[in-house]
């Protein structure tokens, strides 16, 4: 904002000597009213990515995944795995014609139990399950920032065009409102007037396509975050790779929610090696036969039923928990892979920003020098009007460049920490 500040002081110290820029001073106030309010209505990075995160879908799933893992480690926790059932039977000699008052009646009430070790088994399948529910969530979390930080960089940089282009619009415009006073009292010759009114329509032009772009980015924005306001794209203080975490891969979400799906088809492919038949089932039977003659009505008794394995039952059961378990370690190298070339490029980034800024500071702000020099030999009668507004429009490309420069450097700067597996 420094240097918008110095362009307007220049422009309305111009307006007090030549009443005729008044429009253009009126304008370059309206841009500065406009971006200190925008200014004031900006919010910080962590702040867009905790607006886009409370209204994200993917949310539900993953919620859904904890919901599912609280449910089994419950039901693993039970004292029969699944729920007891009740058998009945009834028989007579009746519909069979013989009718010798044959009556028989059969109840039997069971239960399944769990093989040895699949309780455990199952708590701590579905606390893997959870554990690697809510690292993916963490993961997923850090994979919006990252999403983030390019959409809020590409809404910093069309601000900063239209900021720009505001700018160069109010020098063209002073410039043209100039150069049409003084063709009209006879100062200057029809050419430059025209020249200047040319240059003026074209930076209009131009800043109509930034705002028009602007508004575009702010509909995105609005629709993945809530809001129409833009990210500060700054952190409390420069980031050097030298302070990131002695061994950033490890701590990387994106590798522990990797980590903790291998320990969940693990333990899953344990449970299907324990769960090589059906639960068992134990349960009382009661039998009461009538018949005249007989001796014996009524009895009671245990039933139990235990099924065999059979590899035509397990084989493929092992062989889905085992591919589980091999997709899961792919997954993990593939994680660690990935962020590592992440962090070095993130770091190399980070140096090629620092660098480019520094380099566009400079030019912006010799070029904004010779703007106005250029200007001022040109009102003394030492300069042609056309280098004035080759002039103008290098200096105001310069100062794009600079502007886009800072923009790079701080996402360059975030992007460091989320490459580490940090949220800013």
């Amino acid at each position: 904002m420094g240097e918008t500040w110095s362009h307007m002081a220049e422009v309305l110290l111009q307006a007090a000597r030549r009443p005729t820029l008044a429009v253009g001073a009126a304008i370059v106030i309206l841009l500065i009213a406009s971006g200190r309010a925008r200014a004031e209505a900006m919010r910080s990075f962590h702040d867009m990515v905790e607006d886009a995160w409370s209204q994200l879908p993917q949310r539900q799933d993953i919620a859904a995944r904890q919901s599912v893992a609280a449910a089994r480690l419950r039901a693993g926790s039970a004292l029969v795995p699944d729920a007891p059932f009740v058998t009945g039977s009834y028989i007579n000699d009746k519909i069979l014609g013989s009718n010798q008052n044959y009556i028989s009646t059969q109840v039997e009430v069971s239960t399944p139990v769990w093989l040895p070790g699949e309780g455990t088994a199952t708590q701590n399948t579905a606390r893997a399950d959870g554990s690697a529910a809510e690292a993916a969530g963490e993961a997923a979390h850090l994979a919006l920032a990252l999403q983030l930080l390019d959409l809020a960089t590409q809404a910093a940089l069309a601000d900063n065009a239209r900021i720009v282009a505001g700018r160069r619009f109010a020098t063209s415009q002073a410039l043209a409102t100039d150069l049409a006073r003084r063709f009209r009292v006879g100062e200057a010759a029809q050419s430059d007037a025209l020249a200047a009114d040319a240059d003026a329509a074209s930076a209009s032009v131009t800043l109509s396509s930034a705002e028009t772009d602007l508004e575009a980015v702010r509909a995105t924005l609005a629709e993945v975050t809530g809001s129409e306001a833009l990210a500060r794209l700054e952190v409390p203080r420069p980031v050097a790779p030298a302070g990131i975490a002695a061994d950033p891969v490890a701590r990387h979400p994106r590798v522990i929610a990797a980590e903790r799906a291998v320990d969940a088809a693990r333990a899953n492919e344990h449970l299907a090696r324990l769960q090589n038949r059906d639960d068992p089932q134990v349960g009382l039977q009661g039998i009461d036969e009538k018949q005249p003659g007989t001796r014996w009505d009524t009895r009671f008794g245990v039933v139990v039923r235990f099924s065999f394995a059979t590899e035509a039952r397990n084989a493929p059961r092992r062989a889905a928990a085992e591919q589980a378990t091999t997709q899961a370690m792919v997954q993990l190298a593939l994680a660690r892979r990935e962020v590592t070339t992440a962090i070095r490029q993130s770091q190399s980034a980070l140096a090629g920003a620092e660098r480019g800024s520094a380099a566009a500071e400079r030019a912006a702000a010799g070029l904004e020098r010779r703007r106005g020099q250029m200007e001022r030999a040109w009102r003394a009668g030492e300069m042609p009007l056309i280098e004035v507004v080759r002039a103008n429009a290098v200096a105001f490309d310069a100062a794009f460049a600079r502007d886009k420069a800072r923009t790079t450097l701080g996402a360059a700067q975030i992007r460091v920490q989320l490459a580490a597996g940090l949220l800013p």
